[in-house]
């Protein structure tokens, strides 16, 4: 087990040197190990953290070992800072004052070994971040003014992916997290988790029929409620094909009207123009271009029969002759259909503008309009089939009504047997921290509600995401005392029992690999606090445990004892941790059991309490 300082950012190692066991060195004989086969067990655990410019923490470097490790110190040492920088680094909210008074930075490193964690790899595969082979896992935490910055393995990762990795590694039950036990909210949790694979797999099942049932009635009463606004809708979808049907619209109309327009405007310009021009070409006055041309001919016909070198010239005035007979002939045919007719000039004109009205109203050109009314005509055929969908929408709901409501019986059976087994496992364990005559009860209701899910007997029970069970525990600490409301009877010390009981309970099914308790043996002492400590030496061995206290029966049969002490220098505070063996160790023990300087008697038995523990 390492631990450094350095006021000016350099690792500096601890007095004594490398302290507690490494993979290759056994523990201090004073030290109550756990032993190889015990120890093979921890596959996955925290083995180092670093922190630096942390609340009073200038530079810290912790190595931990397999087992038990307590971190012992005066009331206001600083123990709890270092968990609250490994809660920093799994994920949880730090401001800026977290940063050491001068600082612009805190930074948190924990290194953790995996092996044992598939749920953790898992994580880290699907985010891309695993190495093959690779069992080791870095956290890395930035703490800045306004800003935190986050890595896995060196690389930038985001918030929600280190607290998905945290929920697989470490468990932190705070100074104040048995007030959990007291929140009945809470309570149905810890029955669930208190289950195996077969009671989850019904849990996981009843969820998702409740957010079927959920989502379905959500989408039933959205329809419902917009009935009336869906009715208005319906007039005006109905109004407004209607009106482009009856417009009658073609793609291309509009640009016939206008061409048209320009002429009727423009007609006795065009027919005036038009005569002038056929007379030019083919009139029966002077001399037009088409007899002209065919006196030309005329004359290169007999020329050229004379010099053959004619016979090109003679064809381009053939070919001119033949296009300027065709100009008169389209000439006079276009005159024909040239009038000046302001009646029908009228009547585009009106045809134009109520396009212009159409297009101002659904699209810029007629195209666009055409196109707003399938549109319009396809929103109305779903509208119209929306008596159709309320109809299945409630037909689902009632199936899904049923259906959840027949998964939340089958997680309700599987409750009650839970529950019935863990008040009995609960009544163990307390037994052994101090409360022998203590009662445990789980106490499983339900609520009744019309529009809530079928339950036996037809009978309509509130729901939510977890079920229709409402959860609450009972206690009686004391013999003769009736059961109770865990909130209205428990005292602190036995909250904090309860706790331990449970997580106890919960990490024989090795959901969590290491677990930290900030001063779990709050309000117990005499016989009670050694049956604290057996049960953390017991829980040591399915799990690494890492506890802060100030009770001298605990630290005797830890793995691993750290002292956190504060100094000041230079006017300045900072944190130091100190990995204890053999005389320093009893030292520290002999501290917390009262002693006074050069007390020998409390050596004498802190010595014994050390050497006698196992």
């Amino acid at each position: 087990m390492w631990v450094k300082h350095s006021q000016h950012g350099r690792g500096v190692p601890a007095k004594r040197g490398r302290v507690g066991p490494s993979r290759t060195q056994p523990p201090h004989p004073m030290i109550v190990g756990t032993g190889d086969a015990a120890h093979a067990r921890f596959e996955t655990m925290l083995t180092e953290i670093l922190i630096r410019n942390f609340a009073l923490i200038d530079e810290l470097r912790l190595e931990f070992g397999r087992g038990l490790t307590v971190l012992t110190g005066e009331t206001g040492a600083g123990k709890s800072i270092i968990i609250g920088a490994l809660n920093a680094v799994l994920g949880e909210r730090v401001g800026p004052e977290a940063i050491r008074t001068g600082e612009t930075a805190a930074q948190v490193e924990a290194v953790f070994d995996i092996g044992g964690t598939p749920e953790a790899c898992a994580v880290l595969q699907e985010a891309g971040l695993a190495a093959e082979g690779e069992e080791c896992l870095i956290l890395s935490r930035e703490i800045a003014s306004g800003r935190s910055q986050y890595r896995v393995n060196r690389r930038a990762a985001t918030l929600s992916l280190v607290q998905s990795l945290g929920q697989h590694l470490v468990d932190i039950h705070g100074q104040h997290e048995h007030q959990a036990l007291i929140h009945e909210e809470h309570h149905l949790q810890f029955l669930d988790s208190f289950g195996g694979a077969e009671h989850l797999k019904l849990r996981e099942t009843y969820a998702e029929l409740h957010e079927a049932f959920t989502h379905t009635r959500s989408e039933l009463a959205s329809l419902m409620a917009d009935e009336r606004s869906l009715a208005q809708r319906l007039d005006l979808l109905r109004f407004q094909v209607e009106e482009i049907d009856a417009a009658e619209l073609y793609d291309g109309e509009e640009e016939e009207l206008l061409s048209e327009r320009t002429r009727l405007a423009h007609a006795e310009k065009l027919q005036g123009g038009l005569a002038a021009a056929q007379d030019a070409l083919d009139g029966d006055e002077g001399l037009a271009a088409t007899d002209a041309l065919q006196q030309a001919r005329h004359e290169l016909s007999s020329l050229a029969a004379i010099d053959g070198g004619l016979g090109p010239i003679l064809a381009d005035v053939e070919a001119a002759l033949f296009t300027t007979q065709e100009a008169a002939r389209a000439l006079a045919a276009y005159a024909d259909h040239v009038e000046h007719n302001p009646a029908r000039l009228e009547i585009v004109e009106g045809r134009l503008d109520f396009i212009t009205r159409l297009k101002r109203k659904y699209g810029e050109s007629i195209a666009a309009v055409l196109a707003h009314r399938e549109s319009a005509a396809s929103e109305l055929a779903n509208i119209n089939s929306a008596e159709q969908r309320r109809s299945d929408l409630e037909a689902e709901l009632e199936r899904l009504r049923e259906k959840a409501g027949e998964a939340a019986e089958m997680l309700s059976a599987s409750r009650g047997n839970l529950a019935e087994k863990l008040s009995r496992t609960i009544e163990a364990e307390v037994a052994q921290l101090g409360m022998p005559a203590a009662h445990f009860a789980v106490d499983l209701q339900r609520e009744a509600d019309e529009q809530g899910l079928v339950c036996a007997g037809g009978l309509r029970c509130r729901a939510d995401r977890r079920g229709v069970d409402l959860c609450r525990f009972m206690l009686s600490a004391n013999a003769g005392e009736e059961l109770r409301p865990l909130r209205a009877v428990a005292s602190g010390g036995e909250l904090s029992r309860l706790m331990l009981a449970f997580k106890s309970i919960c990490s024989r099914g090795t959901e969590i690999p290491t677990i930290v308790f900030d001063e779990v043996d709050s309000g117990v002492g005499g016989l009670t606090a050694h049956a604290v400590a057996e049960k953390l030496k017991a829980l040591s061995t399915t799990a690494q445990v890492l506890c802060i206290t100030h009770l001298p029966q605990i630290a005797r049969v830890a793995d691993y004892q750290i002292r956190v002490t504060k100094h000041v220098k230079a006017g300045r505070t900072t944190v130091r941790a100190e990995a204890l063996e053999g005389d320093a160790r009893v030292r520290d023990v002999a501290r917390m059991l009262g002693a006074t300087e050069g007390d020998e008697k409390a050596l004498e038995h802190a010595r014994e309490m050390l050497s006698t523990a196992g």
